[in-house]
């Protein structure tokens, strides 16, 4: 059965009737399904728009299709698209190399099948597998990316609708980067990609590089998918592509250029125009006129293909900017930035993507010197109470000591607690954020209403001290969700939501801290107002730290440094949604990435340049285990000792009725006092560090074997490593655990307090992080060789660095 079935029924029926939802696989169409694709549509016209892909002159790619029944020849995108289309169901795998137009290619797929569309068929989603944890079942993370992406189609039963739409293979999941998490844990992705497809009815459409394709056993699924490959662009091809680009009066000058080509198919500039994105460039380099394309033919200047390369990627942002063309989205156009200035913003963000070893331009990361985590409470604590003592003006003499009090309480006790957060769930600080259900706002508010009015009937208030550090350390982990910023999401509704989570902790966890910090002292008055008064103070200076150390709080605060140091303009979102529109980045989710690695790094200039050369020194590595943990440890103690000094040395001097000089003597005298609890907090830190040092495990990697601890724990010739491979936990609320791991050959035992889930001898913790210290990575990639299978962090060790870098390494290589 492939018609729709239709009962009507009129209320006449005097019988029986029989009524099927689902016939031999067929399910009747859903309104979810054409919700959902309306969806879909919107989201990738605007960023083929932004690409450049629906234009009159469209990059002739070709594609070896003979899997999908072509011959021989390569076809073109539009005969691909219409074979494609015809797929069913809809299986395959999009191969290439880098900037061969893969991500193009799926992008026009899923534009093409929408368009084509009827009701009842199946609804193509682009998603981003960098999101997608082999532990996780996959069907069950495309449904939640999908319920989750396109919340404006939300309403009570979406998230059930969706489910169904997945799981009754209404939906054809697009999947990008499968060679990223290939580098991670192949085997797991290949398994979690097979048990899904177990049923080889479920539509799936994956793109890759090749060598990641290549890697995939011979008796997995993937396998038997049909794949189409991009291929080298052809001197014809660019010559038709560019033709239609440039200016009629730049014609002659790139008929040279072809005819040069042409002669020396083997030159540089041909090697170079290969590539799809080489010849994209060329064109906004020489869009303008000012420049003649024949000086790509100086082989003194450019004589091999990474110079050719180089170049366009070094003119690509004078060449776009000077120009500013409108925008793909015409109600919104480009703002104008002067070249100066777009290199050093573009250049200040490239230096930071190298320094953190990311390619994910993400706007919670950034970091100024005032908003660095180690003074960012002190400066809070020092300024929220800086304002409090303006309340002087209003209530003069000694009635403003009982609301300071209050309010310094309930400040001290919201920097300090956001502080701990940060240390005891790394994952909140680290990744952006949902605000959680309304109803568990609800509790969330009742909670903190019961935990006000228990400390309250309780004498003295002691009992409230301890819930006034815990509600705001906990109310970050209970009044939010964890959120993915890797799939179809906005930077823009990232930033809205964390506003959203500032603005509801300042109403419904501000309010509970100041009750709970009147609760603490217990005061009595005669008159209602001072408590009144104490209350509110207390709750909007809760409420303003609350805010000012939430991410949307602590990004303002970085935003406005980063433009008064010039490093980048006061609209950062409008300028790398310009980049975005002018082709320098792409959108993934909720970050922009640099659409070629090479042109990040040759704008980070020397910083890429050391951090590659550092890379690629071989030496003898020799690191402990516990670094980690120590730092830890005195991070923790600075984070708490910043605020607390801060309020000593400023805060309270501001805020104090006898002068600065009095409460200044005040503190000195309570820190003789209490001095020898201070040098006993003192002497237990240095104490808890020299411990872990001296339980430290030592890792020792040279040409030929791994040590722990000189070989007491651990003793392991490379010879007998087949694969070492970083290896992690999937977490929710709290961050994921990264560990680097050794595959030993079949015989050979590991000591079961280094073996992980794997059975893997588990050599060295990464903590959070998927990123290996510079020193470990480089010997890695060197003693290891092939056995070595990559970070997964986004730097292929197997591409290296610029050629010349690569030839400095492989000269300093015994």
């Amino acid at each position: 059965m492939t018609d729709s079935v239709h009962n009507n029924l009129d209320g006449q029926v005097t019988g029986n009737v029989i009524q099927a939802h689902t016939v031999n696989n067929y399910a009747p169409p859903s309104p979810a399904e054409d919700e959902l694709a309306r969806h879909v549509l919107v989201q990738w016209e605007d960023e083929a728009n932004a690409r450049r892909l629906t234009g009159s002159v469209r990059m002739p790619v070709r594609w070896d299709a003979r899997q999908l029944g072509a011959l021989e020849e390569p076809i073109d995108t539009d005969e691909a698209l219409s074979r494609i289309r015809t797929l069913d169901p809809a299986r395959l795998v999009i191969t290439g190399p880098a900037g061969a137009g893969k991500s193009s290619l799926a992008v026009l797929l899923v534009l093409d099948l929408l368009h084509h569309r009827k009701s009842g068929d199946p609804v193509p989603v682009l998603l981003s597998l960098s999101g997608w944890t082999p532990k996780k079942n996959l069907q069950d993370w495309v449904i939640e990316r999908i319920q989750q992406d396109y919340r404006a189609a939300a309403r009570p039963a979406w998230n059930h609708e969706v489910q169904s739409l997945v799981t009754g293979k209404r939906v054809i999941p697009i999947l990008d980067g499968l060679d990223e998490l290939m580098s991670l844990s192949g085997q797991e992705v290949v398994l979690g990609i097979d048990g899904w497809r177990a049923n080889t009815k479920v539509p799936l459409v994956l793109l890759s590089r090749p060598e990641a394709i290549e890697k995939i056993p011979p008796d997995s699924e993937l396998r038997h998918i049909p794949v189409i490959q991009a291929c080298p662009m052809s001197p014809e091809a660019g010559r038709h592509y560019l033709t239609g680009k440039c200016r009629k009066d730049q014609l002659p000058q790139w008929e040279e250029v072809f005819e040069q080509i042409t002669r020396s198919p083997d030159g540089p500039v041909a090697a170079a125009f290969s590539s799809p994105l080489m010849l994209w460039l060329a064109t906004k380099v020489y869009a303008s006129g000012a420049r003649d394309p024949r000086e790509l033919l100086d082989s003194a200047r450019f004589p091999t293909r990474a110079d050719v390369e180089g170049h366009l990627l070094d003119e690509l942002i004078p060449a776009v900017y000077s120009r500013a063309p409108a925008s793909a989205s015409k109600s919104k156009p480009v703002r104008r930035c002067s070249v100066k200035d777009a290199r050093t913003y573009h250049g200040f963000l490239a230096r930071q993507l190298i320094r953190r070893r990311t390619q994910d331009i993400a706007w919670w990361q950034l970091r100024g010197v005032v908003t660095h985590p180690l003074a960012w409470g002190g400066i809070v604590l020092t300024a929220v109470l800086a304002l409090l003592s303006l309340d002087r003006l209003l209530w003069p003499g000694t009635t403003t000591e009982a609301i300071d009090l209050v309010a310094e309480l309930a400040t001290i006790s919201t920097v300090l607690g956001r502080t701990t957060a940060r240390h005891l769930f790394p994952g909140l600080d680290g990744r952006p954020r949902r605000p959680a259900a309304p109803r568990i706002q609800v509790i969330m508010a009742l909670l903190a209403a019961s935990l006000v009015g228990a400390a309250t009937v309780v004498p003295g208030g002691v009992p409230a001290v301890v819930p006034t550090v815990a509600l705001p350390t906990l109310s970050g982990l209970l009044l939010t969700r964890r959120a993915e910023y890797d799939t179809a999401t906005k930077p823009r509704m990232l930033l809205a939501d964390e506003r959203r989570i500032a603005l509801i902790e300042a109403a419904v966890v501000a309010p509970a801290i100041a009750g709970l910090s009147m609760a603490v002292f217990s005061q009595t008055h005669d008159s209602p107002l001072i408590p009144t008064v104490s209350f509110l103070t207390a709750w909007s200076c809760s409420a303003l730290a609350l805010v000012a150390m939430s991410r949307w709080g602590r990004w303002t605060a970085t935003r406005v440094e980063l433009w008064l140091f010039g490093r980048l303009p006061w609209d950062v979102m409008g300028f790398l949604e310009d980049a975005h529109g002018l082709g320098l980045l792409r959108q993934v989710g909720g970050v922009h990435q640099y659409r070629h690695t090479e042109l990040r790094r040759r704008l980070a200039g020397a910083d890429a340049d050391r951090s590659a050369a550092e890379a690629w020194t071989p030496r003898t590595v020799l690191m402990r285990s516990s670094a980690h943990t120590v730092r830890t440890v005195w991070f923790l103690a600075l984070d708490l000792a910043m605020p607390v000094l801060a309020y000593l040395a400023v805060a309270s001097p501001l805020t104090a009725h006898d002068g600065p000089r009095a409460d200044w003597q005040q503190s000195w005298d309570l820190f003789r006092r209490h001095q020898f609890q201070f040098v006993g907090v003192t002497v237990t830190l240095v104490l808890t560090a020299v411990a872990l040092w001296a339980v430290a495990t030592r890792l020792r990697i040279d040409a030929e074997t791994v040590e722990i601890n000189r070989g007491r724990k651990l003793r392991v010739r490379w010879e007998d490593v087949t694969a070492v491979r970083v290896h992690g936990t999937d977490g929710d609320v709290l961050p994921n655990q990264y560990h680097v791991a050794l595959e030993l050959k079949e015989g050979l035992t590991v000591p079961k307090a280094l073996t992980d889930s794997k059975g893997w001898a588990r050599i060295w913790d990464l903590g959070p992080t998927r990123a290996l210290p510079l020193d470990l990575e480089a010997a890695l990639a060197y003693f290891a060789g092939d056995r070595w299978k990559g970070s997964g962090d986004g730097w292929d060790h197997r591409q290296g660095p610029s050629d010349a870098l690569e030839e400095a390494g492989r000269r300093a290589r015994p």
